[in-house]
């Protein structure tokens, strides 16, 4: 073998071992990469997972706080009909306190979503979504406006992303955005 040769020969095994340490290291980086991807993926499931779980036992509080509600207001329905029976000239004070009772919330849940669609110009078929999140201390509507985003087109999981928070009073309908006072 002539010098010529030899050098091809060594340049030619230096180029294939570099092309197979190339592949190497591409190798590891992908099965790092997708390592990391799925140990994301397994994040994003747990958190998902966690936030249905808030939001189930969030619907649960809110049931049983209706259900408590309903149940006290049966029970003052039924006092103020055994006081109506005992004592009939206190009849008209009765009716007097149940129409001011009506008379204070006068705006329904239903209603104060609508309100907050109609004062933030959200049509129905809007990607906002506008929902009764709970009433607050002062017995305010307090009304969600977020949007679903799909973070993985796969699986369709994702996460929701606030646009605002807004308190609407159940005695005259009025809004106000609560956004920065931290609902989110």
């Amino acid at each position: 073998m002539n010098i010529e040769q030899q050098q091809m020969e060594k340049e030619l095994d230096d180029y294939y071992a570099q092309l197979e340490e190339d592949r190497q290291k591409e190798e590891e980086a992908q099965a790092k990469a997708d390592a990391e991807a799925e140990a994301q993926a397994e994040a994003d499931r747990k958190a998902e997972e966690e936030r249905l779980a808030e939001e189930e036992k969030k619907q649960q509080e809110e049931e049983e706080a209706q259900a408590k509600a309903d149940e006290e207001e049966a029970q003052a329905d039924s006092e103020d009909e055994a006081q109506t029976e005992s004592e009939p000239e206190q009849e008209e004070d009765t009716e007097a306190i149940e129409e001011e009772e009506t008379a204070e919330q006068t705006v329904s849940q239903e209603q104060a979503i609508q309100l907050v669609r109609d004062q933030q110009g959200i049509s129905e078929d809007s990607p906002l979504l506008v929902a009764y999140d709970h009433v607050d201390d002062s017995g305010n509507y307090i009304i969600h406006v977020y949007e679903n985003v799909v973070d993985n087109e796969e699986t369709g999981e994702g996460h929701t992303a606030t646009q605002g928070w807004y308190q609407v009073s159940p005695s005259d309908g009025s809004i106000t955005d609560v956004t920065l006072d931290g609902y989110q």
